[in-house]
């Protein structure tokens, strides 16, 4: 999963951006590929990949190479999902998501006009899940009819999403944030999840990324 910055949060003249690429499970042993065939994707923009690096559960940055080259695989940190869940314990009712990039969700054919938490919900566990499946051999034992019922019982409190429509319609999507009142206690793993792996269509090459707020 890639994440790119916003171009509309970039200032004129930014010569140097940061990307981020998640890889999971079995496809870690292809990371050079993927690493060379990114960097043949930025040479008609007239770019190149200058670093790698790695993050750690702390959020600390260490360097793997230069250029798509890996010199440093010792540094590689390797993640696990249950621990990123563990490390966060959600006790509070009231849940606040804001999308870093634009959410695409369907129904019916049609792309949704509005956010619909109990959607969303469903698409990240069905997303987590298999990833888990098919690059990690690992099944959830999971009830999946309470988790269900936990998200159609949420209610948005304060909805200040929007249908953000791009001239490239691949990324038109569901921008803004909102605040959520429910129990969030059984979808907190698959929502840490997702602030890794993001949520909705187009999520692998950096749509329907978000993050989680206590406020």
């Amino acid at each position: 999963m890639f994440t790119f910055p916003s171009r509309h949060v970039l200032a004129e003249g930014t010569t140097e951006i940061e990307c981020r690429l998640v890889v999971v499970g079995c496809a870690i042993q292809f990371l050079d590929m993927l690493l060379e065939g990114f960097g043949e994707i930025l040479l008609p923009l007239d770019a190149e990949i200058v670093q790698v690096g790695t993050r750690d559960y702390q959020g600390i940055t260490r360097p793997l190479g230069t250029g798509t080259v890996i010199r440093h695989p010792e540094n590689m940190a390797v993640l696990s999902i249950l621990d990123v869940a563990e490390k966060r314990i959600w006790t509070d009712t009231t849940l606040h998501i804001r999308m870093l990039s634009p959410l695409r969700l369907f129904e019916d054919g049609h792309l949704l006009r509005r956010f619909d938490f109990n959607r969303f919900a469903m698409s990240l566990l069905r997303r987590v899940t298999s990833l888990a499946y098919y690059y990690g051999a690992y099944e959830f034992d999971l009830d999946y009819k309470e988790l269900a019922r936990d998200a159609a019982a949420v209610t948005c409190t304060h909805d200040h999403f929007s249908l953000r429509t791009e001239k490239v319609r691949m990324v038109t999507g569901l921008t803004g944030s909102g605040r959520f009142q429910g129990d969030f206690s059984r979808l907190m793993p698959f929502l840490s999840a997702g602030l890794y792996v993001h949520v909705g269509k187009g999520s692998a090459f950096g749509m329907g990324a978000y993050e989680l707020l206590e406020w």
